[in-house]
């Protein structure tokens, strides 16, 4: 026994759990203040303007997975294996490479706005028109996310979520002082805490920029070689996953996308623990052979009480903070919940091949989740709508759950096939 709880005790002080501990209660302040935005949102927009607001932010974050290009999974394991200036140096590429993909969002965005509300049961084309250029933020997001990661700095993302979910709030309470709030200014004002948040955090990782001609070239070289396959990998994964919203609005209206939306967000914070947990592992999987048993261990025990506290108190949250009309998204909380749970676990193996530069791997995981979503919505959102999509999310995670236990099973019996760019940078 006193051996037991002298590894527990080294496992709760370890450089991982203090980093996950950080993210994770860091992502929990950040959820605090999305709650109090939503609250406020919920009470002063029309569930139908609620809904247009929710597809519009699930929209610019789909088209910002796409403004990724597979360049800052490669960056962020450059960052993992260097050290000092190098991995200062390193940042300040990824950071200038973004400022053509940013500027190439928002033109995309301003384009795409003409058209989405005839493809869409929704009315957001203004919204995403006003808010095109400051919506440049949210391809950033993933790009800070990936170079916190990368140079064991996690609570960098961790307070850049935070930050942006209160100043969000703060500008919705002062809209509201002042007058008003509509689906566009809801949405611009989204846009630009995020944007905020973002710039501050990273100018905190001390980037360095003069030493981007030497880093462009080894920053390119694998992304040939294994960052566009977990780029394609991460476009089908999470793309089809989030693809649910979208379908949504095709096949049902702008209030079922609200309370889908609703819903999605208090399951996504059961799952926030283990997402944390597998961030903060990046750096020291880069340089492990396998995966800990006992991080296993924890994903399963931790996600499961999570979910089951997500499914307990859904109603009384929603009925609390949101108001009464809003009580048909308790129902979906369940099965998004244990979506949450499964995908947590399935994290930990992404982060593994991530930081071991197994794209291919990757890449074909995400096919299954790509055919299991896509055979699953179709099958459930017709007939069931929102419930239909609910569990749809569920069962293509655990589709893809299974997929990637196998690809990790035969890795474990070839570990040494790291593509040649990896095993350079190692």
């Amino acid at each position: 026994m006193p051996a037991v709880r002298r590894g527990v005790r080294q496992l709760l002080r370890s450089p991982t759990a203090l980093q996950s501990a950080g993210f994770t209660g860091a992502s929990l302040l950040a959820n605090v203040f999305a709650l109090i935005a939503t609250a406020l949102l919920t009470r002063n927009l029309t569930t139908r303007e609620f809904g247009s607001f929710s597809f519009s932010v699930t929209l610019l974050f789909l088209v910002a997975l796409v403004f990724d290009f597979g360049l800052f999974s490669p960056a962020a394991r450059l960052a993992a294996t260097t050290d000092g200036l190098k991995r200062r140096e390193v940042v300040g590429c990824a950071l200038l490479v973004y400022l053509p993909v940013g500027a190439a969002f928002s033109a995309t965005i301003f384009a795409l706005s003409f058209v989405v509300d005839s493809w869409f049961h929704v009315d957001a084309s203004h919204a995403l028109r006003v808010a095109a250029l400051p919506a440049s933020a949210f391809p950033f997001v993933l790009v800070l996310q990936r170079m916190a990661e990368g140079t064991a700095r996690l609570h960098v993302a961790s307070v850049s979520t935070a930050l942006a979910q209160l100043l969000f709030a703060a500008f919705v309470a002062l809209a509201l002082v002042a007058g008003s709030i509509t689906t566009t200014s809801a949405l611009t004002l989204r846009s630009v805490a995020l944007l905020l948040a973002t710039g501050a955090c990273a100018v905190w990782l001390r980037p360095i920029f003069r030493a981007a001609r030497r880093w462009v070239p080894e920053l390119l070289r694998q992304t040939r070689e294994w960052g566009l396959n977990a780029y394609v990998g991460r476009i089908l994964s999470i793309g089809t996953y989030n693809m649910d919203v979208l379908l949504l609005a095709i096949w049902t209206n702008s209030r079922s996308v609200g309370f889908y939306s609703l819903a999605g967000s208090l399951a996504t914070a059961s799952g926030l623990p283990i997402i944390a947990l597998a961030a903060a592992l990046f750096a020291p999987l880069a340089r492990q052979p396998t995966i800990a048993r006992r991080w296993i261990v924890i994903s399963i025990s931790v996600g499961a009480l999570c979910a089951l506290i997500a499914w307990l108190l859904a109603e009384p949250v929603i009925r609390i903070f949101f108001s009464a009309r809003y009580l048909p998204a308790a129902g979906l909380v369940l099965p998004l919940a244990l979506a949450q749970f499964v995908r947590g676990v399935t994290g930990i193996f992404n982060t593994f091949f991530s930081a071991h530069g197994r794209g291919r791997d990757m890449r074909n995981a995400a096919l299954v989740l790509t055919i299991s979503n896509l055979v699953f919505n179709f099958a459930l959102i017709p007939p069931f709508g929102a419930r239909g999509a609910a569990w749809a999310s569920f069962f293509a995670l655990f589709a893809n759950l299974v997929a990637y236990l196998a690809f990790y099973r035969r890795f474990l019996r070839k570990p040494s096939e790291l593509p040649t760019g990896a095993r350079s940078a190692s």
